[in-house]
């Protein structure tokens, strides 16, 4: 494993642990709407910028930028890190254990290394550029099925009640009679990093963001799987709307009828 990732990964697995005892001590069913919101942004902030501290340490001459502490930008010829805590909210916020911290490095436009942990569970996904992918320090692959009917799909419900998100919706619901199952988990980020680990066979997201997109697709990319907008534009910014799966079933997943 790359020292990029063993640090980024020490930094995620600190936060982690210290997620979990935060979230073992605070009491949601007595808390108010208001209470839990403090909670929630007291933890992405604070544990961002914990994240933001150690790497800091270790690389103070490169970049940082955080999903809710914004972006701190000093050297441009220097690479960026950027860090999301908690991918899903909604998720965390009611208890559902399927979110994830999110730590990716970027130089020069490409994202170099990827940490996507569950800190519930303990999955780790890492990936550095040109050296493949990995799950608790096992190489992993994505799957190798070449028919929609057998894989089971993973997706996200889009945002909004605009064009782009009632077409997404439309193509979720095709998916039900041509999958062989689906699978909504909530992050983003796991969801792709489950289609790299042959979890999910295949997946049909809303509205990745960046760090998202980052970090899951480099995990992605360096499992073998393919990525692309579902209109086929396989330039992918976010948000995205986006397929992911093996080269096999991409096109399936990207056809209308």
């Amino acid at each position: 494993m790359q020292p990029m990732v063993n640090l980024a990964l020490r930094a995620a697995r600190n936060a982690g642990q210290d997620l979990v005892r935060r979230l073992d001590r605070f009491d949601s069913a007595q808390s108010t709407d208001q209470e839990k919101a403090k909670f929630i942004a007291d933890c992405t902030i604070g544990l961002e910028k914990s994240i933001i501290f150690e790497l800091k340490k270790a690389l103070p001459e490169h970049n940082f930028a955080g999903r809710e502490t914004g972006r701190n930008i000093e050297n441009n010829d220097q690479p960026t890190w950027q860090i999301c805590v908690i991918d899903d909210i909604a998720n965390f916020r009611v208890g559902i254990p399927s979110f994830a911290i999110i730590i990716s490095c970027v130089a020069n436009g490409k994202t170099e290394h990827a940490v996507v942990v569950n800190p519930i569970n303990g999955d780790e996904f890492t990936a550095s550029r040109g050296r493949g992918s990995q799950l608790n320090n096992r190489r992993i692959r994505c799957s190798n099925i070449n028919a929609l009917s057998d894989a089971i799909v993973g997706y996200t419900q889009p945002m909004g009640t605009n064009d782009s998100a009632l077409d997404q919706r439309q193509r979720t619901q095709r998916l039900m009679t041509r999958a062989y199952d689906l699978r909504n988990i909530g992050s983003n980020a796991l969801s792709i990093c489950y289609v790299a680990a042959d979890r999910f066979q295949a997946a049909m997201l809303s509205d990745v963001d960046e760090y998202a997109l980052s970090a899951a697709g480099l995990v992605a990319s360096e499992a073998g799987c393919l990525m692309s907008e579902v209109s086929g534009q396989p330039m992918l910014k976010a948000p995205a709307n986006l397929v992911v799966s093996n080269p096999r079933l991409l096109k399936a997943l990207l056809a209308r009828d």
